[in-house]
């Protein structure tokens, strides 16, 4: 590769690594970078231009919200001893976290081009992956650490109301970003070789 910009692109890419949130420093980074990323994030590939994404983007009590929830979710009905600790841990790591950004994607499903292509529906969504990715990398470019969650506390009855989920009938969470300074160092992740994976003709 001798073009210098790719192989800035391809060390951000391969440098980013999940990193621990309850390593995070305590200092979130600026509210406007934060912004100023997703608004670039959003250029990805977007068949049909619906732009599917919606962003929560939130504040240090939605925060500890979305951890007590998430802790409830897991306790469950809080017979299982090992559940009500796991529980009560991730309600205080998720509640500890300077940055969350929630990331949704929106389909009206009920659309004309919903009916006549269902495919949208997962297009909508490899958009919205495609953005998530993008923001990483971009929070990478700014020394900023990330780990991108699935954890199902979307399943909580009181998820959409307590985020304020704009149209719940609609959006489904595509990634929760847990982001913020640290000072974790995270190995590097090798691959197996790549015509495992690869046919050429």
């Amino acid at each position: 590769m001798d073009n210098q910009s790719t192989r800035i692109l391809s060390e951000i890419i391969q440098r980013r690594r999940t990193r621990k949130p309850a390593q995070f420093s305590k200092t979130p980074p600026p509210i406007e970078l934060i912004t100023e990323l997703i608004d670039i994030a959003r250029h990805a590939p977007n068949h049909h231009r619906t732009e599917p994404a919606r962003f929560y983007l939130l504040n240090q009590e939605k925060i500890r919200q979305l951890g007590k929830l998430f802790g409830e979710t897991l306790t469950g009905d809080g017979k299982d001893p090992v559940l009500v600790e796991k529980g009560s841990r991730k309600t205080m790591e998720w509640g500890e976290a300077p940055g969350i950004l929630l990331v949704t994607c929106k389909t009206d499903k009920s659309s004309g081009l919903v009916r006549k292509n269902p495919a949208v529906i997962e297009e909508d969504y490899a958009t919205c992956s495609c953005i998530c990715q993008n923001l990483l990398l971009l929070l990478e470019s700014e020394n900023i650490a990330t780990k991108w969650s699935t954890g199902a506390v979307w399943e909580h009855s009181n998820f959409a109301n307590t985020i304020g989920i704009q149209d719940p009938e609609n959006e489904r969470v595509v990634g929760i970003i847990f982001y913020g300074y640290s000072e974790q160092l995270v190995p590097e992740r090798s691959l197996s070789p790549l015509d495992q994976h690869l046919k050429t003709y």
